[in-house]
């Protein structure tokens, strides 16, 4: 399992919009990386956060959006060593 400061978060964005076709946030407010479990919060939702919608991907990843707005506020890796492989990130 990696540590957040192995990882090259910024990549592994480009490579989920690339894999996806969406454009995901540039500023991003909070990262965290618990038992290989990766959340990437990039604004907070002026209402409910409820839209979760899971991407075409092999490993389960999870993009939610505010309600209100419809934007992007956050991102869920539940496997991000497994995510990596997929996307072919580990060098």
């Amino acid at each position: 399992m990696k540590t957040l400061l192995d990882l090259n978060v910024k990549s592994l964005l480009k490579g989920l919009e690339d894999a996806y076709g969406i454009k995901l946030p540039e500023e991003v407010v909070e990262i965290s990386l618990v038992r290989n479990v990766l959340h990437v919060r990039f604004s907070y939702p002026k209402g409910a956060e409820v839209e979760v919608e899971p991407l075409q991907l092999k490993t389960p990843v999870f993009l939610f959006r505010d309600c209100e707005t419809g934007e992007v506020t956050a991102i869920e890796v539940l496997d991000v060593d497994e995510l990596m492989k997929e996307m072919s990130l580990y060098t």
